[in-house]
């Protein structure tokens, strides 16, 4: 069922002035239909147990099976990994190699089916989406891993990935998804903290773990705090 803009308004108890901030701030699902807003019920049910889970205190500790339905970038990031200056000179050889390193902490990963998926999924449509980064997920969804995770990995050389721009990616967001609903929220929120000035800083210096967990963590509070209030 679609909802209008007062129909959430009364969900969360704000002001239509309050939603509409939230849609020009991108903090909220929504589509617009003959010119209008339109949120889907089941995606706004979603965004609210997400972003009411939602805290910056709990940097540091890891996600049980128990928290999957807090969407904290920071914390699936703790769980999959930060690595730096990984090898290959090609996409393939680079998503490889990236692999390798992650399943370092994440025994139960079958590298060699999830870089099929990946190919299969990049062979669809290049997932570079500018500045470098590309967000490399596979195409199917809940076969791989029985949690969600976010590994980040910084290449030793950018190498060609099909961006629009053209430009080569030195920097990869992989996106291990335990089904549909979770990549869609997980790949929603990693785009919007994109766009701040402060996290694509430390991201393009190559920072180290700590700084850029600290910057992602903090950021996913300032923007959707209020979400959740």
């Amino acid at each position: 069922m679609n909802l209008s803009v007062k129909d959430v308004a009364g969900l969360l108890n704000v002001s239509d002035k309050t939603i509409y901030r939230m849609i020009q701030s991108e903090t909220i699902p929504c589509y617009r239909v003959g010119g209008q807003w339109r949120f889907d019920r089941r995606e706004i049910k979603s965004w609210i147990e997400d972003t009411r889970e939602f805290s910056c205190k709990t940097t540091g500790n890891k996600l049980s099976s128990g928290d999957e339905e807090a969407i904290s970038i920071a914390e699936f990031l703790h769980r999959g990994g930060i690595y730096h200056n990984v090898a290959g000179n090609t996409r393939e050889s680079a998503l490889q190699a990236c692999l390798e390193l992650i399943k370092e902490g994440i025994p139960e990963m079958d590298t060699k089916r999830l870089f099929g998926s990946i190919m299969e999924r990049e062979s669809l449509c290049p997932t570079a989406v500018g500045h470098g980064i590309a967000l490399p997920h596979p195409r199917l969804f809940g076969k791989f891993l029985a949690l969600s995770y976010v590994a980040l990995c910084f290449l030793a050389q950018p190498v060609p990935f099909g961006a629009l721009d053209n430009e080569d990616v030195d920097t990869l967001f992989f996106i291990f998804p335990k089904n549909e609903r979770r990549f869609l929220r997980i790949q929603s929120k990693l785009l919007r903290l994109l766009k701040e000035d402060e996290v694509l800083a430390i991201i393009r210096k190559t920072s180290p773990a700590d700084d850029i967990y600290a910057v992602v963590s903090c950021k996913e509070s300032e923007i959707f705090r209020g979400a959740a209030q």
